[in-house]
């Protein structure tokens, strides 16, 4: 390849990285516009460079930009005069471009790479809560047996929730929206205060208060739903539908106080909880036991006294072994 045919190659990449710099900084870009350069990012370390070489450029022309705007032709934006410092890195052509970009919006100094945030993952163990005070002033708990991501980007806010539950207070903040990844769906807020759990390739979200909305990529980006408070939805991934209700928006953050609201709730279902809860974990020694259904409240602080609850208003046997804890529906004596 020829010096000259490298210099143009070279050239054409810095232009691509100028309209991707351009893009990103734009005030109507999106997320998808970030994962979009994201992707372009990692096709090769050139285009890295290149980004890095613009992003320096500009933070330049961002700190001269009272030198930079007389320069400009009024008509046509074409920079008439304009004499970098030898000592950054080589510019090329398209330093007319940036510059003139730069007439038009603050292109900020700060690396791509803070844009994103930086990722901190949060889990707990079996048993154990935590609280979590993000740096943005938002609030988060998280419920034992759970692990999550979280990055505070410029544009965005992200979580990214694996098998987890967790109450959110989020930071009313209209220029970050705070963007949640769970299972196949993806919940969209500015700041309210709601909860999700995620288990066994099932969501809930429910709302105390604000306005949530729930996406489901597979579907396009229409929101499949905006929740108040008061809003519950269901949603088993993989399938196309999820079901909205009406709840005690309380019920959903009981946890967080050490309790269980029960509304005709399978036994299974709160033996799953309790399992995240105690360390003796509890197993079903048939199905049946498991489909029963209670309603009431739960006191968390002591497994053996929820169990001796259970027992007294369900149909079950519970055994205690080495291990674990079974229970099992009682023998039909009719």
């Amino acid at each position: 390849m020829s010096v000259r045919t490298d210099r143009s190659a070279t050239d054409a990449l810095c232009d691509e990285a100028v309209a991707w710099l351009v893009r990103v900084q734009s005030d109507t870009a999106t997320g998808e516009d970030w994962v979009a350069l994201t992707a372009w990012l990692e096709v090769s370390e050139d285009h890295q460079v290149a980004f890095e070489a613009v992003e320096s450029l500009a933070a330049e022309i961002s700190d001269r930009a009272g030198e930079i705007a007389p320069r400009l032709a009024p008509s046509t934006g074409e920079v008439l005069a304009f004499r970098p410092r030898r000592d950054g890195p080589r510019r090329g052509g398209f330093v007319a471009a940036l510059a003139a970009a730069a007439a038009v919006l603050v292109v900020s100094p700060l690396v791509w790479r803070a844009s994103q945030g930086t990722e901190t993952v949060y889990q707990t163990d079996v048993g154990e809560t935590r609280e979590i005070a993000l740096s943005d002033g938002s609030h988060i708990r998280l419920n034992g047996g759970s692990r999550m991501s979280v990055r505070l980007g410029w544009r965005t806010r992200r979580v990214e929730m694996a098998q987890a539950e967790a109450a959110f207070g989020v930071a009313k903040d209209p220029n970050r929206p705070f963007i949640i990844s769970v299972g196949d769906q993806q919940v969209r807020v500015v700041g309210t205060e709601f909860n999700i759990a995620h288990y066994d390739q099932t969501v809930v979200v429910s709302v105390r208060r604000g306005v949530v909305e729930v996406r489901q990529p597979v579907l396009g980006p229409t929101p499949i739903a905006r929740l108040r408070g008061g809003d519950t939805l269901r949603h088993t991934e993989g399938t196309r539908v999820s079901q909205r209700s009406k709840v005690d928006p309380d019920a959903a953050f009981a946890w967080t106080q050490g309790r269980l609201v029960c509304d005709e709730r399978r036994l299974g279902e709160i033996v799953a909880d309790l399992n995240r809860r105690f360390g003796t974990q509890v197993t079903f020694a048939d199905t049946t036991a498991a489909d029963f259904r209670f309603s009431g409240v739960i006191e968390l602080r002591d497994q053996e006294a929820v169990l001796a609850q259970l027992s007294e208003f369900l149909p079950i046997n519970v055994r205690h072994g080495e291990r674990h804890i079974t229970i099992a529906s009682k023998p039909d004596r009719r």
